[in-house]
């Protein structure tokens, strides 16, 4: 049995623990607010954008708009979008092994990914994965941030460099727990097939058809860069704080725990020494 004075010790050891999961809690509670107030925002400006864009992306072929074009697949890349950080239960972990399982299932389209965020980019380097573009830093989410990734992945897919982009990153889910997501980015040929009926809507363009349209294709992809961005920062935030609740809520049964074999060993030395003085007793009667 463990001697009192280490039972105190481990006692103490825990409560600076919970000390700082609890500071942690707070923190990422704070920091996740902010980015689902962000999130919320900016989610319903893309969703219109999209439906704007899915109805008249029937008229790219008229345009021969080469972000439309098909072509034959022969490169893919993976954006990933993981953490900085970890303290995050599986969020990381899950991420990770779902950007592997899409390296393994596109094995016979060179693929190459693109990591976005510290946990992702070391993950992957350390495995010597090809990286087509790389983004170590995630934490400061902004639009400037979604503006260069999907430049230089427009870029690239011009270029030929890849033929087709995906974005894997986690969704948020108010009082659960996200799920990595995987959807289509470049080739814009995905827009043209889900328009549906709703491609039928007219609209009146200034000064024309080409100008507003080109326009809108570039706000619709860094939109969409950004809500991903977004939606990947706030759901991490979101897994943080709940590993930080789970964590202080273990550490204080553990403390309970450390409480009870305290008494039970502080009872038991207190009968030992009762018993050694009333033995002693005996002797000198």
């Amino acid at each position: 049995m463990a001697s009192l004075r280490q039972i105190r010790r481990r006692m103490r050891s825990i409560e600076n623990i919970n000390d700082i999961t609890k500071a942690m809690q707070m923190i990422a509670a704070f920091r996740f607010r902010k980015a689902e107030q962000r999130f919320t925002r900016s989610r319903g400006y893309f969703t219109e954008m999209e439906k704007l864009v899915a109805n008249v992306a029937g008229a790219a072929r008229e345009l021969a708009e080469p972000l439309f074009a098909p072509r034959a697949v022969k490169k893919k890349t993976l954006v990933v979008m993981t953490g900085d950080k970890g303290l995050c239960g599986a969020y990381n972990t899950n991420l990770v092994r779902a950007a592997s399982a899409w390296l393994n299932g596109n094995a016979a389209f060179e693929p190459t990914l693109v990591p976005v965020a510290k946990v992702g980019f070391e993950t992957f380097r350390k495995r010597h994965t090809t990286f087509l573009a790389a983004y170590p830093e995630k934490a400061s989410v902004d639009f400037a941030l979604a503006r260069r990734i999907t430049d230089e992945l427009k870029t690239h897919y011009l270029g030929g460099r890849t033929d087709s982009v995906e974005l894997l990153y986690t969704t948020f889910k108010v009082g659960g727990v996200g799920h990595p997501k995987l959807v289509p980015f470049l080739g814009l040929g995905y827009l043209v097939e889900g328009a549906g009926e709703e491609a039928a809507v007219e609209y009146i363009f200034e000064p024309d058809f080409r100008t507003v349209f080109t326009d809108l294709l570039g706000r619709y992809l860094e939109g969409k860069m950004y809500a991903a961005l977004l939606e990947s920062l706030t759901s991490e935030h979101s897994a943080r704080m709940v590993a930080m609740q789970q964590a202080s809520e273990n550490g204080e049964e553990v403390l309970d725990q450390l409480k009870l074999l305290r008494n039970k060993t502080r009872q038991a030395t207190i009968t030992r020494e009762l018993s050694e003085i009333v033995g002693g007793a005996s002797v000198l009667v």
